[in-house]
C-alpha cells in the first residue's frame, strides 16, 4: 500500500556546531524510512527546519541530500531543528525537535583592542589565554594591540601581550614597528621598557626607509633620541631619500629643533652629510627658515659654500629680497668671517 513517509525515528544528528552554524545529518533516519516504503512511493526528499524562538520555524533545506549546514546563526544561542520526509504522496510528519547550541564567538584581534581601550586587563588576559585571537592583529590604523597599549603607557598590558606570543618587532605593510611609533610620540619610560625588557630591535626600517631614530627626530622627542642612541641606534642611517636623522631635523618646515641637532652632533652626526639630492642640513635650514638651527650647524663647522647636485651653494640659496633670506645670508656671512678671522689668528 502506497503512503506518505512515516515520522523520522531517532534524534537528528548535529555533526558540528560553530559560532555561526549547525551541521546536521539525517542519513540514518533516511535509510530507515527508505526501507519502510515501496518502490511505488517515489524517491524520498527531505525538508529541514530550524527555529530560535517558539513556533517560528524556518526552512533551512529542501532536497535529496543527507546533510546540510544551517548558517548565519547567532553565536552562543540555542536552536531547535527538525526534519520530515516526503515522497510522491506528500510530506510526512516532522521529527521531534532537537535542541542544539552554537559555539561562543571566538576571540579576535578586535576583542584585544577593545579590552585595551576599555582598560580591562583581566578580559585581555582571558582572551589571550584562549589562543583564539591573533595577538598581532592590527586595527584600522595599522596598530597592533601591543603598539596601542604601548602608546597609552600601559606596560602591564604590554607584558601580558608579550607573554602570549605578541611580536614586539611586528610590522604591517607600512613597515612601522611598535618601537617606531613609541619613539615618535610615546613616553620615554615605555621606549626604555621596549628596548630593555621587550628586546625591541633597532634595525627595522619602514617602507620609506625610516628607522626608530628617524621617528624620534621627526617627533622632536629629545629623551627618546637619547635613549635610542644609548641603545646603539645608527646615527648615520639614511632613509630612502638619503636623509640621516640630522638632515630630517632640518628638512621638515615644522621641525628645526636645535636641541635635537645639538644632541645628534655631539654624538657624532656629520654636519655636512648630504641626501640623495646633494643637500646638507644647512641647505634645508635656509629653505625652511630655521635660523637658530643654522647657527648650531655653523657652530659645528657647516660649510656655507657646499653645493647640491645642481651646483647651487648654500650661500647662493640665500639670494633674494625677502627679509628672512637677508637675515639668513647675514648669519652665514657673519659666521664665515668669524671663522676666517679665527684661522688667521691661529696662523699668525
Amino acid at each position: 500500500m502506497s503512503m506518505r513517509p512515516p515520522k523520522p525515528q531517532g534524534p537528528l544528528q548535529v555533526d558540528k556546531a560553530t559560532h555561526h552554524s549547525l551541521e546536521l545529518n539525517w542519513e540514518a533516519q533516511l535509510q530507515q524510512s527508505a526501507a519502510e516504503q515501496s518502490g511505488e512511493d517515489g524517491r524520498l526528499r527531505v525538508e529541514v527546519q530550524w527555529c530560535r524562538f517558539e513556533n517560528t520555524w524556518e526552512v533551512a533545506y529542501k532536497g535529496f541530500d543527507v546533510r546540510c549546514v544551517c548558517a548565519g546563526l547567532e553565536p552562543n544561542q540555542e536552536y531547535q531543528v527538525r526534519i520530515r520526509f516526503g515522497n510522491g504522496h506528500g510530506w510526512g510528519d516532522f521529527s521531534e525537535p532537537v535542541t542544539s547550541k552554537t559555539a561562543a564567538k571566538p576571540f579576535s584581534g578586535e576583542d584585544l583592542h577593545r579590552c585595551i581601550r576599555r582598560r580591562n586587563l583581566d578580559a585581555l588576559v582571558n582572551a589571550l589565554e584562549t589562543g583564539e585571537a591573533n595577538p598581532n592583529a592590527p586595527d584600522d590604523k595599522g596598530f597592533t594591540p601591543l603598539a596601542e597599549a604601548a602608546l597609552e603607557g600601559l606596560l602591564d598590558y604590554c607584558q601580558a601581550l608579550l607573554d602570549h606570543r605578541a611580536d614586539v618587532n611586528w610590522s604591517g605593510d607600512n613597515g612601522k614597528t611598535c618601537l617606531m611609533l613609541v619613539a615618535y610620540k610615546g613616553k620615554p619610560e615605555v621606549l626604555q621598557w621596549l628596548l630593555e625588557s621587550a628586546n625591541a630591535s633597532l634595525h627595522p626600517r619602514d617602507r620609506n626607509g625610516l628607522s626608530a631614530l628617524h621617528y624620534a627626530v621627526d617627533g622632536e622627542q629629545l629623551d627618546n633620541v637619547r635613549l635610542l642612541l644609548d641603545a646603539g641606534a645608527d646615527l648615520h642611517a639614511k632613509d630612502n631619500a638619503g636623509c640621516t636623522p640630522l638632515l630630517r631635523c632640518a628638512q621638515h618646515r615644522n621641525n628645526g629643533n636645535s636641541a635635537l641637532a645639538v644632541e645628534l652632533l655631539n654624538r657624532g652626526a656629520l654636519v655636512d652629510e648630504t641626501d640623495s639630492s646633494g643637500q646638507t642640513a644647512l641647505f634645508y635650514c635656509v629653505m625652511n627658515r630655521h635660523e637658530k638651527l643654522a647657527a648650531v650647524l655653523l657652530h659645528h663647522g657647516a660649510d656655507i659654500r657646499a653645493t647640491n647636485s645642481r651646483g647651487l651653494s648654500v650661500l647662493k640659496a640665500t639670494d633674494g629680497q625677502q627679509p628672512d633670506r637677508k637675515a639668513m645670508r647675514e648669519l652665514l656671512l657673519e659666521h664665515e668671517e668669524k671663522r676666517r678671522s679665527e684661522q688667521q689668528q691661529k696662523s699668525a
